[in-house]
């Protein structure tokens, strides 16, 4: 009887035999406290994510405030970190699996994303925190039109709504003069939102840089070559802090070594180096350089962290998840730039047009998320005439897709959107890139085994498997 029962019949005392055994019963926890410890991971990068987010928004208006008449020298400073970052990270394919043909994308991409940083980190200076914040959202209408011209991309009719409620937001914070923030110059607003059309451009050049390249790309070479052009962007664009539209932020092209010297004294010695004929109407804003080295390693300390936790969600969740965080970003960055104990004397109290603009902007953003899903829906129809093919543009999960060539000698060509970091400017949604991966299409007889031995429900660890992140390789 006892032997019975331990094969699983039902015993003659009413007893039943478990209903798994201890194997299954052990693969069953296993795989509960799997997903538990991936769960627990998931809500904490979402969590690091959104607090870096935050601080890097905050601190990115610190920055500028600490140090006004060094935008130049800012910029520079939050590209050339990262370039060694990323050759770590490439390692020597950085220059053995370079291809020559590929330099002047990197390059276009440099060019844009260098434009972009050095537009708002100059009109960052006086812009308000709270009007930073929501100029920032109309990088979805800005993109959204970039894509419409450059990729021929359709949107569903909730996110053209969802992007023209943002932009009455927009009028609106600007009609009831926008921020509480006496600072906010006219001038200085437009070019902080210039800033946003490089930016849009970038993230669409991205999606069609690499799409008639047949290799294989790491993400990390393409990050070190762009960061490593930027370098030279930047100083290219020297000349847009001598224009005469500055006013008396305006730095004459002969005084621009004199002005990086500056701004290392005040970073690295705490040395204020512009206290004369400075701080009053028709003036240049003066020096706070007691604490600028604390703004500016808190910049670089939580714009890291933001890639970072950008990579983790996408890991352990979704890009959609990154966008959402983004926008939970907007009204929590509102808050911060309202508070004495972060922004200290800098700290500006909203007013009810700021609360009603900032409403309206968030209604326009909710609106067009629920508008991407509604378009994601609609290609996923059978009867769809719109090609399979997302994109972090719709606000969706980055997905792998065949291309029309999809084997050729023996290998699948598959397209990733990976996210790449946010370098140099105030980072307003996730940034990513479309490449190519090459997978070999024929198995080798390990793997035919350990697929055999998966289907058979025996766990086995395949050798010639490699996990990899949308981003990045573990």
């Amino acid at each position: 009887m006892g032997a019975e029962s331990q094969q699983g019949i039902p015993a003659k005392d009413g007893k039943g035999a478990p209903l798994l055994g201890d194997h299954e019963a052990a693969e069953v926890q296993t795989r509960f406290w799997r997903n538990w410890w991936t769960s627990l991971r998931l809500a904490v990068s979402m969590v690091g994510l959104l607090v870096s987010s935050v601080g890097n928004t905050v601190f990115f208006k610190k920055m500028t405030n600490s140090m006004p008449n060094y935008g130049f020298y800012l910029t520079q400073i939050s590209t050339v970190i990262y370039v060694p970052m990323f050759m770590a990270l490439a390692g020597p394919p950085a220059f053995t699996k370079l291809h020559i043909n590929l330099l002047p994308k990197y390059a276009v991409m440099a060019i844009f994303d260098g434009l972009s940083g050095t537009l708002m980190v100059l009109g960052g200076v006086h812009t308000g925190g709270t009007l930073q914040v929501m100029l920032g959202q109309a990088i979805i209408p800005v993109t959204m039109f970039m894509s419409a011209i450059m990729v021929g991309k359709r949107y569903h009719i909730l996110q053209l709504t969802g992007a023209a409620i943002i932009v009455l937001g927009l009028v609106l914070a600007k009609a009831a003069s926008g921020s509480s923030d006496t600072d906010d110059v006219a001038i200085f607003n437009l070019i902080f939102f210039m800033g946003l059309v490089p930016s849009a451009m970038s993230s669409v050049y991205k999606e069609l840089a690499f799409r008639s390249f047949a290799g294989d790309l790491d993400v990390n070479v393409i990050q070190f070559w762009v960061s490593f052009f930027q370098i030279f962007t930047n100083l290219a664009g020297m000349p847009i802090y001598t224009l005469d539209v500055l006013g008396p932020q305006k730095v004459p092209f002969n005084d621009m070594v004199q002005s990086t010297i500056g701004g290392n004294r005040c970073l690295l010695f705490r040395e204020d180096q512009i206290v004369d004929q400075c701080g009053f109407a028709g003036e240049r804003t003066c020096d706070h350089c007691e604490f600028a080295w604390t703004a500016v390693l808190g910049y670089l300390f939580f714009n890291a962290s933001f890639n970072i936790f950008t990579m983790l969600v996408i890991k352990y969740g979704s890009a959609a998840l990154c966008f959402l965080v983004s926008t939970l970003r907007m009204p929590l960055s509102a808050v911060a730039f309202s508070c004495p104990l972060i922004m200290g004397a800098r700290a500006v109290q909203p007013k009810m047009s700021d609360f009603v603009s900032l409403g309206v902007i968030l209604t326009g953003l909710v609106t067009y998320r629920y508008g991407g899903q509604l378009q994601h829906r609609r290609q996923l129809e059978p009867c769809s005439s719109f090609s399979f093919r997302r994109s972090p543009s719709m606000w969706f999960s980055p997905s792998s897709w065949s291309s029309p060539n999809g084997v050729v000698n023996g290998t699948r060509r598959r397209w990733k959107f990976m996210p790449m970091f946010v370098a140099g400017n105030l980072g307003l949604q996730p940034d990513f890139v479309l490449v190519p991966t090459v997978e070999n299409k024929y198995r080798s007889p390990e793997r035919i085994r350990s697929d055999m031995y998966r289907r058979l429900g025996v766990a086995t660890k395949s050798p010639d498997m490699e996990m990899t992140l949308e981003g990045g390789r573990l």
